[in-house]
């Protein structure tokens, strides 16, 4: 076990030496805290709302005649230049989760007997239409919705009257306040952590680590130790535990930045998040390994990290939702690690951006890291210089 540590610690003096893996490692991960923090901080507010709200559609019962109308006002509102974002439900209940977990701004909801009462209503010359309307009551997004559905109702009214040449028409709006389940205010500073934390990890995972093991090969230290009694699982365990110090080191820096000057606490400090960084790290050291086991010059490994760094972080979403992206990107982000790293890190902080399961979200990385290291251990010898 001395020996073991003896030899960590002295890739660790080695490495910390170098003013690059100094910057990189530990400043640089504050610098960029700071700055997005800065800059981007006072635009996410706990209120911010998208431009587009999200409409819930219940119909039971398919419209007929005038009731055609209100079809083609749904299409309308929610077409590319209207302010909804629509989606269609079998059922109610299914309708009122979404609204309830905060998928849905609001839902209409078409009742049954609608086409009879409109019917009704043309015929006599009286009687109302009612659709309802469920929001959330204290969510500004949701109250906006409602009222703007209404409004929207009105119109439809004036259109059936003018296209009736003054056949009398009443459809209103019952609105149904819904309980929401509790939501959590969005906070930028706690919502870029990990996304900083994750990309500190990629750097020394993709740098320092392959980096370091193409020296050592080139220079034919790796040789010289393969003539002591340092065994490789030994060699491998040092190059390892170097890492995790390094990564622990700048993590710690980056809870101080995040705790005393920006007074971010709570879930980060959640022991659950602290183990989905950590699970990060592994997954990242396997990633780098297999990295080096592509390369056999230092120029190679630099290209290659430097692409997947930037790779896996802007596409990785660590610092903005990269779900809505075309498809022809969109299946990058679905390929890469660290989209559910990142996730996995911020769902349990309570925030959710991407359409996956806490299942997905382990498997994944955890089937990158089982074929990086498979990869890794085919071409081991190579690795080493011993071939």
């Amino acid at each position: 076990m001395s020996r073991l540590w003896n030899f960590t610690s002295g890739l660790f003096k080695s490495e910390i030496r170098e003013f690059q893996v100094m910057f990189w490692s530990f400043i640089f991960p504050l610098i960029l805290y700071f700055i997005l923090t800065s800059v981007f901080g006072s635009f996410y507010g706990s209120g911010t709302q998208g431009v587009s709200f999200r409409v819930g559609i219940v119909r039971e019962e398919n419209l007929a005649g005038f009731g055609k109308i209100i079809d083609e006002v749904i299409e309308g509102i929610s077409s590319e230049s209207g302010p909804f974002v629509k989606k269609e439900y079998g059922s109610i209940d299914e309708a009122l989760v979404d609204l309830r977990e905060g998928r849905q701004d609001i839902v209409l909801v078409i009742p049954a007997g609608t086409n009879a009462k409109m019917t009704s209503a043309l015929a006599l010359k009286m009687g109302e239409v009612p659709l309802r309307v469920h929001y959330i009551s204290g969510k500004e997004s949701s109250t906006i919705a409602s009222s703007i559905i209404e409004e929207v109702i009105n119109e439809v009214n004036l259109e059936i009257e003018r296209r009736g040449k003054g056949d009398f028409m009443n459809i209103v709006t019952e609105t149904k306040v819904i309980s929401a389940i509790e939501e959590k205010a969005f906070d930028y500073k706690e919502y870029i952590f990990p996304g900083v934390a994750l990309m500190m990890i990629l750097s020394v995972a993709l740098f320092n680590s392959p980096i370091g093991l193409i020296q050592y090969r080139v220079s034919g230290v790796n040789k010289k130790l393969y003539t002591t009694p340092l065994r490789s699982l030994e060699y491998f365990a040092g190059h390892f535990f170097k890492l995790i110090i390094t990564m622990l080191i700048s993590l710690v820096l980056l809870y101080l930045v995040a705790a005393f000057v920006y007074r971010v606490g709570g879930s980060i400090f959640d022991i659950r998040f602290i183990l989905t960084l950590l699970y990060s790290m592994i997954v990242a050291v396997s990633f780098g390994l297999m990295l080096a086991s592509f390369s056999k010059k230092l120029s190679t490994v630099t290209v290659l990290g430097q692409t997947l760094y930037q790779i896996m972080m802007f596409l990785g979403g660590l610092y903005f939702p990269v779900f809505d992206l075309p498809w022809g990107i969109r299946w990058l982000v679905y390929a890469l690690p660290t989209t559910y790293l990142v996730e996995l890190s911020r769902r349990v902080m309570g925030y959710q951006f991407a359409p996956l399961s806490v299942g997905w979200l382990i498997a994944v990385p955890l089937i990158w890291t089982t074929f990086s290291l498979v990869v890794f251990a085919v071409n081991f010898k190579k690795v080493m210089g011993y071939e």
